[in-house]
């Protein structure tokens, strides 16, 4: 297979040029990602898929919009020497594109290998743009795309609509005509989310979501029960551990259907109750990741829109697993408003409780559905058995994981719904873990098991 790489560079200029404050968003992403350095490429945000066999220049044409018509990919987050953050704005520019060669046939082995080249890759936040490209060709003719985005740049909800609008940009829709229809939209480009944030609402929305989250807190004091686990010397501090079950998207549906909820409450459900029990507490805190697209000007905005609530959510007395979905559809409302807001003024907030340890251990446990895919309908011929067995797997150990005690992630796959857990080893031995994930799989299983049908008869 001939791979031979090669990089050029794809330009944009003439485009809006600005500098300004940064967002709530890009303030606090930045400094996640330096907790993570060297780690830090993690947390990139990839998009890939086959292309038709298009000429490279119509793909370059495509990338090259992109640029043009969003701010944030021209945008570099920079510290002044007092470590304040501003945003810069690049009116003319490039970014690189990397080149592969392969057939068709080949394309799909070849982009993913140069994806994961390109995501494996941390940028530089202050001096480059936060974007690169990728591209499989043979004869002059591309066919597989990658684009791998800085999480300054972008989060997984906003990659709907840079997809959308480099597909429109590829087939010839120029960038004034897409950057007009996002204006025409209301959407707000990222100076411009700064400068919202900044006004009489913006302050609103922010003091708002930080009383929620002060009454949270004042709420978690709760014992840090959960023994550590034994620690071999010198071994790293994290490990992840992923577990694919083709069987959850039905078992999901049918208890969606038996309970007429969501499958994001009942899964969120099914993780407070497995948590609780494993803290000991009788309760769950989590750091809940929430879109913020729902308001006003961001529903197709890009940016690091996404930030995290606090859900506290009590389980002792729910004698059954259903008591715990109307109390979790409640707290979750609660977190989803109020999700939006300076993380500088929060952290001030909630300074007085940096001593208990309740509270300090509640706030390192995150939670992130990334699911995107609508719910199939519940079906009468779904059981565990026909949707086949789910599968563990791990990767490599490392040291880079934050201050985190425990993350999990929900996401689609082609083969099934994947819960990912990244944990402490501090805290937790590979035997916990695996126990964890096929417990909150096994909740939604045992649930699914008792469904008798559509509730209205049918």
């Amino acid at each position: 297979m001939n791979t031979e790489a090669t990089t050029v560079q794809v330009p944009c200029a003439g485009a809006r040029t600005g500098e300004g404050p940064v967002t709530w968003g890009q303030h606090a992403i930045w400094h996640a990602l330096q907790k993570l350095r060297p780690g830090d490429h993690a947390y990139n945000v990839p998009l890939d898929g086959p292309v038709p066999g298009l000429p490279l220049a119509q793909i370059e044409q495509g990338f090259s919009g992109l640029l043009h018509v969003h701010d944030a990919l021209r945008t570099r987050v920079v510290a002044d020497a007092d470590g304040e953050l501003r945003q810069y704005v690049d009116g003319a520019g490039s970014a690189p594109l990397h080149l592969r060669q392969g057939t068709a046939e080949q394309a799909a082995a070849v982009g993913a290998a140069l994806r994961e080249e390109l995501w494996g890759r941390a940028f530089e936040y202050a001096g480059e743009w936060p974007v690169r490209f990728g591209a499989v060709v043979s004869e002059g003719l591309v066919h597989h795309v990658v684009v791998i985005f800085s999480h300054t740049a972008a989060d997984a909800w906003g990659l709907p609509t840079l997809q959308g609008d480099l597909q429109a940009l590829t087939l010839g829709a120029t960038p004034a005509q897409v950057r007009a229809e996002a204006a025409e939209a209301g959407v707000l480009q990222p100076l411009e989310q700064a400068a919202e944030q900044a006004s009489p609402r913006g302050r609103r929305l922010d003091a708002a979501a930080r009383r929620q989250w002060r009454s949270a807190a004042a709420g978690a004091r709760a014992p840090k029960a959960a023994p550590p686990a034994a620690v071999e010397a010198g071994a790293p501090r994290y490990r992840r551990a992923h577990l694919l079950s083709p069987a959850l998207p039905g078992a999901l549906a049918r208890v969606c259907e038996t309970h007429r909820t969501t499958s994001a409450n009942v899964l969120l459900a099914a993780t407070a109750a497995t948590m609780a029990d494993w803290a000991g507490t009788g309760r769950c805190g989590l750091q809940l990741m929430v879109s913020n697209r729902f308001h006003t000007g961001l529903a197709q905005a890009t940016g690091p829109l996404a930030m995290e609530g606090y859900l506290a959510i009590r389980t002792e007395d729910a004698a059954e697993f259903k008591d715990l979905l109307p109390r979790t559809w409640s707290a979750s409302l609660a977190t989803y408003r109020s999700a939006f807001y300076d993380k500088r003024a929060l952290e001030a907030d909630l300074a007085p409780y940096a001593e208990d340890a309740g509270v300090t251990f509640e706030r390192s446990c995150w939670y992130n559905d990334q699911r995107v895919e609508a719910p199939a309908p519940a079906s009468a011929d779904w059981s565990p058995a026909a949707a086949g067995e789910s599968v563990l797997t791990w990767e490599t150990a490392t040291d880079h994981g934050g201050t985190v005690s425990y993350v999990l992630h929900m996401a689609d796959k082609p083969d099934g719904l994947e819960i990912a857990m990244t944990g402490d080893t501090h805290l937790f031995t590979p035997a916990d873990m695996e126990r964890l994930l096929r417990t909150i799989e096994g909740t939604v299983l045992d649930q699914a098991a008792s469904w008798g049908g559509s509730p209205a008869g049918g």
